[in-house]
């Protein structure tokens, strides 16, 4: 790496993955234990023009090492460098980030918290999109209030961004933002104060030929897919997502999920000193770096931990307590498997299950097809009658396997035809049900899984749920959901 001697450098890591150290002519800057989030690096000024940095990657399961990370996630974790890497010279002046909050939509009015390392500058100048810069009073710790000069407010049918520039010393920093409120109201959620209906998928950073470093193409495609299928949400499973990819649901207008590296946890790992301060620094990271997108309505956590038991009090308090205080402006959520016996339902402001009536446990009904609304509309009822009626509900999770080009007489499990007929029937009631706030279907497109013998319930080693598969081929599915969604999406 070449860079001006003399000066101190700040190296920027999107994502490596799974557990990483790095070296800068063989000195230890930094290291990082979440392969989904980014870090910084400080590196020391030198009189070398060349800089040596080394990279080292581990992707072992060691709980004790590394506990963030487990082989029993029902997704393939890829080792190495799968985001992009940043290198920046430090001058006499450093931002480091700017967090910007929308005040008054209407008025343009937002706050911008910048933080500044290095020599504190008297004032820093602030330019809205082509406009004027304007110059501003820096006080450390205390945002500042500008109104947005053309002010157009940001929604799904119109993702206007407007762009800052910030600039203090030699530095200067560069963030788009959209103009918009998300807020919750009994059992709506409401943006700009309107109420929204998701519709959308999960959807894995995942590909046989990619892994989990997808081309800026192959995003834009999926984006294109989904908008075809009438979709508006992408539930970004199970991990923070690329930020190419929140750039996209900026400009585009989708909405999204945004949560946490998380699958399945329990008493072990929810429990444990080291897991909860390495979940703490995660947590932090992800919204650290996706806090200014439009597109991000909400955050999520843990996915199907342990929430029937008792072990999970402390960690869920925490985690919704430290996202409050980061963000106060968009409302929580986790996905439960736990429908009918979650104990912390209280602690946020979304209620969400991951159900599978008709998939799992139902070897012995003769029509598993006829178990999916009643089910539905039972665990609705329970979280009602529990005192969550006043709000919002999202289907985080439904969905069932179907194998490409896998057709029988039968219309069996795991054909396409068996996955068609059970989407069409969710789907409907995800319309017809005005108790729904959102669903996010299982899933966008297969997903490679297990890396051990866990495999063997997944055909193929593949999450098969998709309705496209790995290389994004369309099942029929697919087109299931573009007739049933994509005639009234909103």
């Amino acid at each position: 790496m070449r860079t001006e001697p003399g000066l101190a450098l700040r190296l920027h890591f999107e994502a490596v993955s799974m557990l990483c150290r790095v070296y800068v002519d063989g000195v230890a800057v930094g290291q990082n234990d979440c392969g989904y989030t980014p870090f910084w690096c400080e590196v020391p000024p030198s009189d070398k023009a060349e800089r040596e940095v080394c990279v080292l990657v581990d992707n072992r399961f060691d709980f004790e090492r590394n506990p963030l990370h487990e082989q029993f996630f029902d997704f393939y974790l890829w080792g190495g460098i799968i985001r992009s890497v940043w290198a920046h010279e430090v001058r006499s002046t450093f931002i480091e980030a700017a967090q910007v909050t929308v005040l008054d939509v209407d008025a343009g009015k937002v706050s911008v918290d910048v933080r500044v390392s290095g020599q504190v500058p008297e004032t820093i100048q602030i330019t809205c999109d082509e406009g004027e810069a304007q110059s501003f009073t820096y006080a450390p710790g205390q945002p500042i209030e500008l109104a947005i000069p053309g002010a157009r407010a940001w929604s799904p049918d119109s993702p206007h961004l407007h762009v800052l520039r910030i600039e203090a010393g030699e530095d200067d920093f560069v963030t788009r933002i959209g103009l918009r409120t998300i807020t919750t109201h009994k059992q709506q959620i409401l943006l700009n104060g309107e109420p929204l209906k998701l519709l959308g998928f999960n959807r894995h950073e995942s590909h046989p030929q990619f892994g989990p470093s997808q081309p800026y193409a192959l995003m834009v495609a999926d984006l294109q897919r989904l908008r075809e299928m009438g979709c508006n949400f992408v539930r970004g499973s199970h991990y923070p997502q690329d930020q190419r990819f929140l750039d996209l649901c900026d400009e585009l207008g989708f909405l999204v999920w945004e949560e946490g590296l998380g699958w399945g946890q329990r008493e072990k790992q929810l429990t444990c000193p080291k897991f909860k301060a390495a979940h703490e620094r995660m947590m932090r990271a992800m919204v650290a770096a996706s806090f200014n997108h439009p597109s991000v309505i909400m955050w999520g956590f843990l996915n199907e931990a342990g929430t029937n038991e008792d072990y999970c009090t402390d960690i869920f308090a925490e985690t919704v307590a430290l996202l409050r205080e980061l963000d106060p402006t968009r409302p929580i959520t986790y996905a439960s498997m736990f429908a009918l016996e979650d104990k912390f339902y209280d602690l946020v402001d979304i209620i969400s299950h991951n159900l599978y009536p008709g998939w799992y446990g139902c070897e012995d009904v003769e029509k598993p097809l006829e178990l999916i609304v009643p089910h539905i509309r039972k665990c609705l009822k329970h979280i009602d009658s529990a005192g969550q009626a006043d709000k919002p509900y999202i289907l985080s999770e439904i969905g069932v396997e179907g194998l490409y080009g896998w057709r029988d007489a039968l219309d069996g499990f795991f054909t396409e035809d068996y996955q068609a007929a059970y989407l069409k029937i969710v789907c409907e009631e995800v319309m017809a049900n005005e108790r729904i706030t959102g669903c996010a279907l299982w899933h966008f497109s297969d997903a490679r899984t297990y890396a051990g013998g866990r495999a063997l319930m997944r055909p193929r080693a593949f999450n098969n749920k998709g309705v496209l598969d790995e290389y994004r081929r369309p099942k029929k599915a697919c087109h299931t959901i573009k007739e049933t969604w994509g005639k009234v999406s909103p």
